[in-house]
């Protein structure tokens, strides 16, 4: 961990894990009791619909899900599950071993209570704001290949500029996605409308998310709802993801701004 000192700057702002495991379809009749457990450190309940999408091969098939959240006192972290999977998500990361911790509580719950059959699927997924600030260029951030090139200057002013790279790595896939121009989101339009509190900036200003989303896949095999197992699998993920930002963020960045 010497090689990767905590940033007290950091311009994380969100951090979710997701758990997909074999549907549990009466899992509504577990809601109660997950919510005792869960509610010393999350005690706001709220509930909902999700769209589940399936691939049959008659088609695609939609459908609608019972979705529940269980948030934090701050509402900076919460657990959302469905009949499907169970999602840890905070916008106050520690390091990762209190991320870790978290999920592992949330996991055990799971387990005690409604025990999963299988784990499917496992994503680990970290959002970053990066802001510039006046005199400064998005390249001193990030590197070159996610910057814009400047080439279409002559036309006009950019405002826009989205990218999307797939890594298959040994952890599993692995895909970093930017979008940088004059906006005012703070995360990717995909993981808006969270149950938690994410701390944004609302004025429009130049600047970039720096989205990493990695997942692991079953594909298929038959493999058992290990508390153990799945944090092992976790950390995984961790380790690539932590890689992938120290090699794409420059040591400006890292040493000057967020140090």
């Amino acid at each position: 961990m010497q090689n990767y000192p905590k940033l007290s700057n950091q311009p994380l702002k969100l951090v979710l894990a997701e758990f997909r495991f074999s549907a549990v379809m009466g899992i509504e009749k577990y809601i109660s009791e997950l919510q005792e457990i869960l509610r010393p450190d999350y005690p706001t309940p709220a509930s909902g619909k999700e769209q589940l999408v399936e691939v049959q091969p008659t088609g695609i098939n939609l459908s609608n899900v019972d979705n529940w959240s269980f948030i934090s006192m701050d509402k900076k972290s919460a657990i959302n599950i469905n009949q499907h999977r169970l999602v840890y998500l905070t916008s106050d990361y520690p390091r990762f071993e209190g991320f870790s911790s978290k999920c592992e509580e949330a996991l055990k719950t799971l387990q005690e209570v409604v025990k999963p059959g299988l784990i499917e699927r496992i994503g680990l997924r970290y959002s970053d704001l990066i802001l510039i600030d006046e005199g400064e260029n998005i390249a001193d951030f990030v590197d070159s290949s996610l910057a814009p090139s400047g080439k279409l200057e002559v036309i006009g002013d950019l405002q826009q500029q989205r990218n999307e790279y797939y890594i298959l790595a040994d952890s599993g896939g692995l895909f970093i996605r930017t979008l940088y121009g004059k906006h005012n989101l703070s995360c990717l339009p995909d993981i808006h409308g969270l149950p938690i509190r994410i701390e944004s900036e609302d004025e429009p200003s130049e600047r970039m998310v720096l989205d990493f989303d990695h997942f692991w896949e079953s594909k298929g095999e038959s493999i058992e709802f290990e508390t153990q197992k799945i944090l092992d699998l976790l950390e995984s993920l961790h380790k690539t993801s932590r890689d992938a930002f120290w090699n794409v963020t420059t040591d400006f960045a890292r040493k000057e701004k967020w140090l």
